[in-house]
């Protein structure tokens, strides 16, 4: 149906414009091939799903020919050959014509692609007069149903010489289960005649004790179109009834209905009345006995474990041998995406050059879906193919070793929460049972529990080496003041001190006791918070003047040691709901701590910002920094760095522990980072904004500077900061104004297309792509080209404006956005 290769690269224009462009969309993304022809049978258009079925690109020399001016359908030599030509003169003509499927053979021309079968219509398009402008050609690849006839065919005349040759009773039913067709081995089995058999005459030959069963099974087969598989005794030729397995299976059409039933009855009666099968029931007894003791065993091994490295070796092991399988593998999941740790694993001989294999998932395969589930998984090895995630082992793939039927049961702690798994595939004999499945789901049990004593135990032993560490150190900084106190004490006793010795001695007491009252106030403070004892005194309290009282408390401690104390504070003044006295030490301990472990002349950034919803305070050091196993446990109690030995830095460590407690009592967060030992750290505290919300509407002074809008615009606000752009959508809306929300930059581009506001505001720092080239898109389209730009960063500096009106921006606001600036562009 091709032309031979091109000689011109001539082409029609055929792109749409105007109201045409969604039936050109159409057309191109229509699933059926398409070739618009013009009335004098040049080709002005194909679709993707013509260029699919020929095989042809839009960069071949072919596709250019056959839109070129050179080719013409109705002169073309291969349609003509094939017979297609009088179908197309029909079409153009004026009728509409169904074109018989042809046999195509890209060989023909010299082209790869395999061979096919196709067939088309071709519809005529007219005008009012009735005479014919283009005609619709449109083509369908029945290669597929050809070649599915032909092996019905085949495999009918198998069957059709299976059945003669038989000496089982095969037989053949109508859609409804009715006999319609003759066996020559079920008449020679029963001795029935056909007149006797046919229909439903086959019952009679069943055991009077069967046949209500028989007839019950074979007429809910037939009624839910699914296999028969049952057993029933049938009368024998030689005299009495014989049990027979009987089996039948649906034949389906090409419209998915039953054509006809295929069955067959197998004679089984020795087989049925056989001692070996009751000696097979004994020896199952005997496996499922020693299958309990066996289980007994492990859970008495897994219970006597301690540590969850011995747990899980014990497992794999145990596992193996009680399901008989090659493979057992305990894996425990890690971090909050299902990312998997291979803490045990048990091969067979078959997989012995895997036995060195331990690459952790990467939280996306058939691992983290039995884990996120927290259910059990039993799969075939059919099953296991077909399962989207049964290669999720990241880039290791292809070194884990192969599966071969698999059965994972998770790992489940008392709370609930998902633990990891235990999983076993490749089984000596047949696919996983529901007793295996019962099985690994008792022993996980035990080995859940046996997984959280382990941890349990060993926190407790960590708890307990921290305790001791305290308790050192305790002693030691309580006997660092009393020393100079003891020695104080026996200098009063001399009678002749003169009023300077006097007083140094009561200066030397005074600042030993005054260090003592610290360590004994800051170890009440943490007793009180994690007994849940201590009451804070909430008030709206102005940011600033807490970071100013925290800076004069922590200022002699910073320039004792020389240390460069830098400010970035916000210029916008910040409201807190809190107790005041409880967020400044909450500031003097992060800052304390920086000074503390920073050497001398280090230095310190102390840096405030401020959100529509939040507060954020950072503090950064170029100090000594902390390892990531100190930066996982820094807010837990008495959890210190490394100092000297003559331990001039550094406390109990309380500090952090009291700035953990209070900042979350005042619904806020904190946290820490450091590049590692020797590069700094970071700490950060998070508090809730508190919002005047009066600003916004309502009657008195604020009205002169946030009123209603003299004209509603439709305004879309696009911030991946859910809090952030909620809070910003609900003052335009009290400005009056129509506002659309989006968190990412492919949604908003295309609600921008649909609904076309007046107005965006675009966050720069976007996830997806950021604002700039956001921003570029939407100029660069005729439809949303017009729309006002203004730009939201966290940076003003000059370049930075230059870069957001080079994007196409007519706005650049800084954050925190200053509302009446943003009202006044508006207006």
């Amino acid at each position: 149906m091709l032309p031979p290769p091109p000689q011109s690269s001539d082409r029609l224009d055929t792109r749409p414009s105007g109201t045409e462009f969604r039936f050109q969309a159409l057309f191109e993304q229509a699933p059926v091939s398409m070739q618009l022809l013009a009335a004098d049978g040049r080709t002005l258009q194909v679709n993707k799903a013509w260029q699919a079925l020929w095989e042809i690109s839009d960069e071949s020399p072919l596709k250019a020919y056959v839109l070129g001016s050179d080719y013409n359908v109705l002169t073309d030599p291969q349609l003509r050959a094939k017979g297609i030509t009088p179908y197309l003169d029909r079409a153009f003509a004026g009728e509409s014509v169904k074109i018989p499927a042809i046999h195509y053979d890209p060989a023909e021309l010299g082209r790869p692609g395999r061979p096919r079968w196709v067939t088309a219509k071709a519809h005529p398009m007219k005008d009012t007069h009735g005479c014919v402008l283009e005609v619709m050609l449109m083509h369908e690849d029945i290669t597929d149903r050809m070649e599915a006839d032909q092996l019905l065919r085949h495999s009918e005349e198998r069957f059709r010489s299976l059945v003669s040759a038989t000496s089982q009773m095969v037989w053949t039913t109508d859609a409804q289960g009715l006999v319609v067709e003759d066996s020559a081995s079920w008449r020679a089995f029963t001795g029935q005649s056909y007149d006797e058999w046919k229909g439903t005459g086959w019952t009679e030959a069943i055991h009077p004790d069967d046949r209500e069963h028989a007839a019950r099974s074979w007429m809910k087969s037939v009624e839910q179109r699914t296999m028969l598989e049952t057993e029933f005794r049938v009368r024998h030729v030689g005299g009495g009834y014989r049990w027979t397995s009987v089996r039948a299976v649906p034949v389906l059409d090409d419209d998915g209905l039953v054509r006809e039933w295929i069955g067959s009855n197998t004679d089984i009666h020795e087989v049925k009345l056989a001692e070996g099968e009751l000696e097979k029931r004994l020896a199952e007894e005997t496996r499922n006995a020693l299958l309990l003791q066996k289980v007994a065993k492990a859970s008495q091994t897994l219970h006597s474990a301690l540590a969850a490295g011995d747990i899980a070796r014990i497992q794999v092991d145990e596992v193996r041998d009680i399901l008989e399988v090659h493979q057992a593998v305990v894996s425990l999941t890690e971090g909050e995406n299902w990312a998997q740790a291979i803490n045990a694993v048990s091969l067979s001989e078959k997989y012995a050059e895997f036995r060195a294999y331990d690459v952790k998932t990467d939280g996306s395969g058939i691992y983290a879906t039995v884990c996120g589930t927290n259910k059990p998984m039993r799969l075939t090895q059919a099953e296991l193919e077909r399962h989207p995630g049964w290669k999720g082992f990241g880039k290791h793939g292809g070194a884990h070793p192969p599966m071969r039927g698999w059965l994972a049961v998770p790992l489940i702690g008392h709370d609930g929460k998902n633990l990891g798994l235990i999983q076993v595939s490749d089984r000596y004999e047949a696919d996983f049972t529901e007793q295996d499945e019962a099985i690994l789901t008792q022993l996980a049990s035990i080995a859940a529990t046996g997984f959280e004593n382990a941890r349990l135990y060993v926190s407790l032993k960590e708890q307990d080496r921290r305790k001791d560490e305290f308790l050192a150190m305790l002693a030691h900084e309580l006997r660092n003041p009393l020393a100079p106190i003891g020695a104080a004490a026996e200098l009063l006793k001399f009678a002749n001190l003169d009023r300077e010795r006097m007083r140094q001695t009561s200066e030397v007491i005074g600042r030993q006791v005054e260090h003592m009252t610290g360590l004994v106030n800051d170890l009440l403070d943490v007793s009180r918070v994690t007994r849940g004892l201590i009451t804070l005194e909430k008030e709206l309290v102005n940011f600033s003047h807490i970071v100013t009282d925290a800076l004069e408390q922590v200022g002699p401690l910073v320039r004792s040691r020389r240390h460069q104390l830098t400010l970035q504070l916000s210029s916008e003044a910040v409201t807190v709901y809190g107790d005041s006295k409880r967020l400044v030490q909450v500031i003097t301990n992060i800052l304390a701590n920086a000074a503390k472990y920073t050497p001398e002349g280090g230095t310190i950034l102390l840096q405030t910002q401020a959100r529509l919803d939040q507060v954020i305070l950072r503090v950064v050091d170029n100090g000594i920094g902390m390892t990531p196993e100190l930066t996982r446990h820094a807010f837990d109690l008495f959890t210190q760095g490394a100092r000297s030995s003559d331990r001039s830095s550094g406390g109990l460590g309380l500090g952090l522990a009291l700035v953990k407690s209070l900042v979350e009592l005042h619904d806020g967060t904190v946290t820490c980072f450091s590049d590692g030992m020797g590069k700094g750290s970071t700490f950060t505290v998070i508090l809730p904004r508190q919002v005047e919300r009066n600003r916004i509407s309502g009657p008195g002074e604020n009205d002169r500077h946030f009123r209603k809008a003299d004209k509603t615009l439709k305004v879309m606000v696009v911030d991946d900061n859910a809090d952030a752009a909620n809070m910003l959508a609900m003052f335009l809306e009290a400005l009056g104004h129509e506002v659309l929300v989006e968190h990412k930059a492919v949604q908003a581009l295309q609600r921008a297309r649909a609904e076309l506001p007046q107005v965006c505001i675009l966050d720069i720092g976007l996830p997806d792509i950021d604002g700039t080239e956001l921003a570029r898109q939407l100029r660069s389209d005729p439809a949303t080209g017009n729309m006002v730009l203004i730009a939201v960063t966290g940076y003003g500096q000059e370049q930075d404006r230059e870069k957001s009106r080079a994007a196409g921006f007519d706005h650049h606001l800084v954050k925190p956005v200053d509302m009446s600036k943003l009202m006044n562009l508006l207006d």
